[in-house]
């Protein structure tokens, strides 16, 4: 692990949050970003599966940008998912990514406002992916993916199993996801 772990260099970021057990984490996760970038304006998008996990209160006591339900029917869904971000947002993380999310943005479903906004949008997205195994069909998924130019993974960490004592690998990884849009950022203009 680096001395140092990255910053968002950016001013204003999304964190779409879907239903996986890690998602009860997310919560400590944007404490640390708000902690070690308090400028940076954290928009955040709950997947109503992930409430099962985390509550949009919660999230919406720590982030300081727009906080919404990931339902068509929330009064307080904003206008700009229309446009493919929230905010300003300079890029997306997917954070976590669960399985069905990651199989649902391959392919190509828009059936939530924050996975339209996925598939309209031009900006980085940084897919943080908890899944529980890798398989030729898992594998498909993520290869598809990938062929769009603004989509990466963010690196594998070792992270503990949540059913037993042993470790195993996961892009659960926030300080990986934002060196990865850092990266992303920096590029010129008009080049994923």
């Amino acid at each position: 692990m680096p001395d140092t772990l990255p910053t968002f260099a950016g001013a204003e970021l999304h964190l779409h949050v879907s239903g996986a057990v890690a998602a009860s984490l997310v919560p400590w996760w944007i404490n640390w970003l708000r902690f070690t970038s308090p400028e940076v304006v954290v928009n955040v998008s709950v997947s109503t599966h992930a409430t099962r996990f985390v509550s949009t209160d919660a999230v919406r006591a720590l982030a300081n940008g727009e906080v919404w339900l990931d339902e068509w029917e929330q009064d307080a869904l904003p206008h700009s998912w229309r446009d493919g971000r929230t905010g300003r947002s300079e890029c997306i993380i997917v954070f976590p990514a669960s399985l069905d999310t990651i199989m649902r943005l391959a392919q190509g479903r828009a059936d939530s406002p924050a996975l339209m906004m996925m598939q309209l949008t031009e900006l980085p997205v940084i897919i943080a992916d908890v899944s529980p195994a890798s398989n030729a069909v898992i594998d498909h998924w993520r290869t598809l993916l990938l062929q769009r130019p603004n989509v990466v993974f963010a690196p594998a960490v070792d992270t503990p199993r949540a059913d037993d004592r042993s470790t195993t690998q996961s892009g659960f990884n926030l300080p990986g996801a934002l060196a990865l849009a850092n990266e992303r950022l920096a590029r010129p203009a008009g080049r994923a």
